[in-house]
């Protein structure tokens, strides 16, 4: 019997097959959630160990989800000379639930790393500014967008523009999409 015959009951089976397919597909849209975070900074070995349990612990939290906001912010690191943090704070860009969140996983980042990589470099700064931007994006509902008067806000700490002397460190970048299904 030549393939291209295919009986009722043959092509009843590929028809549930089919379905059963677009149903896994669907199941996989609606719950597929992406996180990017992958850099590599060959001029600071250490680097890559901050970024790591920066992604780790980083659970973008849910009022920004349902808000859609970007973080882009600066974190300002101050370091006793044993290299523990003794101060974190953020410019007035990031959002209250996004410091918040970053005090609340601050004990669990890798910041030992960074004192590493200033002593390294021989730099005897104790402040480190290191700049964050997280894009976050909901397919076919919002994309990730920073607006100017958050930009204005990216060099204020407690609305005071920054001053003085600070090491910039290398940016962290991450990328939150949450798919949705097709109808």
């Amino acid at each position: 019997m030549p393939i291209t015959r295919l009986g009722t009951k043959a092509k009843n089976v590929i028809k549930n097959i089919d379905m059963k397919i677009r149903i896994i597909i669907a199941i996989l849209l609606i719950f597929n959630y992406c996180t990017v975070f992958g850099q590599k900074n060959d001029e600071f070995p250490s680097y890559e160990k901050f970024n790591s349990s920066f992604a780790e612990h980083l659970k973008y939290p849910a009022e920004l989800q349902k808000k859609c906001a970007t973080t882009f912010t600066l974190m300002k690191v101050t370091f006793a000379s044993s290299g523990e943090v003794e101060i974190l704070s953020f410019s007035d860009s990031a959002e209250p639930e996004f410091v918040s969140l970053m005090q609340e996983i601050k004990d669990k980042l890798d910041f030992k790393s960074i004192y590493t990589d200033l002593k390294t470099k021989q730099k005897e700064l104790k402040e480190v500014l290191i700049p964050i931007h997280i894009d976050f994006e909901k397919m076919d509902e919002c994309k990730s967008t920073i607006s100017s008067a958050n930009l204005q806000k990216v060099y204020r700490f407690a609305g005071t523009p920054i001053s003085g002397e600070y090491f910039m460190y290398p940016a962290l970048y991450g990328r939150y999409v949450v798919g949705r299904t097709i109808e």
